[in-house]
């Protein structure tokens, strides 16, 4: 903890610092329902909608510059609720953004996808590389991909800025790999899913990316 107080005094004095918080969407229905939602959708719960704005009060002080969302449903209103409460006027909709397209896999839930097909679906709990997508859908790889190229400049757009972006389960999940440098797979073995509305925070520094803050959901309490 001292370290990290001692290394965010050092970059605000020298204004080299730009944060980046990530966060996932509020709860849907077909998260209750244990549905796979890829990038089809489904309402946030009255859980959901509490939770985006119990967010964006928190956030209200925090000096965020800009907002950046998935444009699919669940994460624009997540990320509209959070505007409205920190008193901004416009969003950012970033296709770049979206959940991984899990093609034929989208609106089963997941008991029934792991009966119809337990190999691929033991790929997609446990080991990402071997998940092979259905027609149309994304590999973990092609998604990380888009999702980085996307984001990583980010850092240098909003130089000793900070900035929100609001994504989704398995986009934030491979981008915190990338972050933490460990491969997809070794990821998938050690972190679970990202909480709904919780706060993970990446700072840049001279070019070094260091983790602040991961999966934080106590400012709620």
């Amino acid at each position: 903890m001292i370290l990290e107080i001692c290394f965010l005094i050092f970059a605000a004095i020298m204004n080299l610092m730009t944060e980046v918080i990530f966060t996932r969407h509020g709860q849907t229905e077909w998260n209750v329902a244990r549905r796979m939602q890829g990038q089809k959708d489904s309402p946030l719960t009255e859980m959901g909608l509490m939770q985006a704005r119990i967010l964006g009060a928190y956030l209200k002080d925090k000096g965020v510059a800009s907002i950046y969302t998935s444009p699919l449903l669940r994460a624009e209103r997540t990320a509209t609720i959070v505007m409205r409460e920190i008193g901004h006027t416009s969003l950012n909709l970033s296709p770049e953004l979206k959940e991984i397209n899990l093609a034929d896999l989208e609106g089963k839930s997941f008991a029934r996808a792991s009966a119809e097909d337990p190999v691929r679906m033991a790929a997609f709990s446990s080991k990402p590389s071997d998940f092979i997508p259905g027609p149309g859908g994304e590999s973990f790889e092609e998604v990380q991909k888009r999702a980085l190229d996307f984001v990583l400049p980010l850092f240098e757009k909003h130089r000793d800025e900070r900035i929100l972006v609001v994504c989704h389960a398995v986009v934030l999940r491979l981008m915190m790999s990338y972050f933490e440098n460990y491969s997809i797979d070794e990821y998938w073995k050690m972190e679970g899913f990202f909480y709904p509305c919780s706060i993970t925070r990446v700072v840049c520094d001279r070019g070094l990316y260091k983790l602040l803050e991961k999966n934080n959901i106590k400012y709620t309490k």
